[in-house]
């Protein structure tokens, strides 16, 4: 009886303990919400720029000194360029915006809507002439609007993507100082064993990883390639549609073909048989640069079904905005890495009993 008691009081002892442990590991997170992206991203460059760090303090043997220096580096190196050019893209934007904006932009939709009228879509020209007609005042204001609260709030939000910014750079310069030893440290508090618990952190490095080297180097390919297909053909803001190829890169199997190619038909239809066929042509051999470098460069790294990439890269960006093309494929790869674990694992365990 006395026995049956003590195992009693121990399984309370347990319950109110994991108990406690849950509810300050919500108090926690609460406390660190705001901060997760700040982190995140911290923890993305961290993975991505070690080896930097390592050779860096090879040579110095000074962690905080090694730290400090791989920090500016990357500000150098990647934000520096980054903030330049998000002011090219900018002044692009605004370019683009008050050509589209303006009347020549109406006037040429016209033209283009007229050249329809000896086709096979004639009847259905007269409605759509009028209706952008009707709804092009209406569209302007909206998206006058829209710019200008935009504007409001940019005070605001340049003041807090800068506090965030500040965050990051601090946090990383810790990740590179003391990864390793944050690392060990969950590692041990984890229960699954030191074997499952490299193998999900390795599938969170290659994973992050090989969609670092999806963007940086076969979306940055794509772009800088269809922005010069843009540039000879004539076409303004060269940099911005450049960049906006480069995100499209990201997604498996999309691609700037779906920008070339509509571009390349309304050159051709307007006349320009040269140019309209060089974006055709060019968007199609563009796309086949994706099929020859993601296998070699990606595949061996994510270790992840093309389809699943693909699914995981579109949810993440609907989830979560930019950070998804990271986050997305990483639960895929975690998820998938603890099915393997019950498969190699408990599921033994299971069929044991």
């Amino acid at each position: 009886m006395s026995r049956t008691k003590k195992l009693s009081f121990n399984t309370v002892q347990h319950i109110f303990f994991f108990m406690l442990i849950i509810g300050f590991a919500l108090a926690f997170w609460q406390l660190i919400a705001p901060f997760a992206y700040p982190i995140f991203w911290a923890a993305v460059l961290a993975i991505a720029f070690y080896p930097l760090y390592n050779y860096i303090n090879s040579h110095i043997k000074h962690p905080n000194l090694s730290s400090f220096i791989t920090v500016i580096l990357i500000i150098l190196f990647v934000f520096l360029p980054l903030i330049l050019l998000s002011y090219v893209l900018i002044d692009q934007s605004i370019s683009i915006y008050n050509k589209v904006s303006g009347q020549d932009f109406i006037r040429q939709a016209q033209v283009f809507l007229n050249s329809l009228k000896d086709t096979p879509l004639a009847p259905y020209i007269v409605s759509i002439e009028s209706q952008i007609i009707e709804n092009s005042s209406t569209a302007m204001q909206t998206i006058t609007s829209t710019i200008f609260n935009s504007l409001r709030n940019i005070t605001t939000a340049s003041i807090r993507f800068i506090f965030q910014f500040c965050i990051m750079l601090y946090t990383l310069y810790y990740f590179f100082k003391d990864g390793p030893r944050f690392l060990h440290r969950l590692l041990h508090l984890s229960p699954l064993g030191d074997k499952y618990e490299l193998l999900l952190y390795e599938r969170f490095t290659s994973t992050t990883r090989a969609t670092l080297k999806s963007t940086v180097i076969i979306g940055g390919i794509q772009g800088i390639l269809g922005g010069i297909l843009f540039a000879i053909a004539g076409i303004k803001g060269v940099i911005l549609w450049g960049f906006i190829m480069v995100i499209i890169g990201i997604i498996p199997a999309v691609g700037p073909l779906i920008i070339l190619i509509p571009v390349g038909i309304f050159l051709l239809i307007n006349g320009a048989i040269w140019k309209g066929l060089m974006l055709i042509i060019g968007g199609i051999l563009i796309s086949a640069i994706d099929n020859l470098l993601r296998g070699p460069l990606v595949g061996k790294d994510i270790q992840m079904h093309p389809l699943i990439v693909l699914f995981s890269t579109l949810g993440g960006l609907a989830l979560f905005g930019v950070p998804g093309f990271i986050i997305g494929p990483i639960i895929a790869a975690l998820f998938i890495s603890i099915l393997t674990i019950y498969d190699y694992y408990y599921k033994k365990e299971l069929e044991k009993n």
